[in-house]
């Protein structure tokens, strides 16, 4: 009598998000707090998302409390700007970027660019201007906290 064995490996082929590339963040792995449409892993000790931008989609200034974010330049150029010193480091094709927590910055996007982003811990908590009452020379919201 044969024993059927099974994996415990996971797997998401492409084709199963392959229709979903039109999306700007494509989460794979992480503690989402909406549905998705695609199937992803859920996993709160790490958040994985491919990342399509195009010129313009420059986000806006935030950080988060608890999440370092890690990210690997595939294809073009992303920037950030940290908002405490003014200063942008540019990546390219092969570059890492580490953004610790607690750091505000604002992604910058000048060409067509694809990553893959890794979070740690997933976390949905994103501090923007508006809700930050931290003194900062790169305020672009009054804050309107308690």
């Amino acid at each position: 009598m044969e024993r059927a064995v099974t994996s415990e490996i996971g797997r998401i082929g492409a084709e199963e998000y392959a229709s979903f590339k039109g999306l700007q963040h494509l989460y794979l792995v992480g503690d989402l707090k909406k549905p998705n449409e695609y199937p992803f892993f859920r996993d709160q000790r790490v958040e994985m998302i491919v990342c399509y931008y195009s010129p313009g989609d420059d986000g806006a200034h935030h950080w988060h409390s608890k999440v370092t974010e890690y990210e690997i330049i595939l294809e073009g150029m992303v920037g950030y700007l940290e908002a405490a010193s003014g200063i942008i480091l540019w990546f390219h094709p092969g570059d890492c970027s580490v953004v610790p927590a607690g750091v505000c910055v604002k992604r910058l996007i000048p060409e067509r660019a694809r990553t893959v982003a890794i979070k740690v811990p997933s976390s949905a908590e994103k501090i923007q201007c508006r809700a930050c009452s931290r003194d900062c020379p790169s305020r672009q919201q009054p804050y309107v906290g308690d």
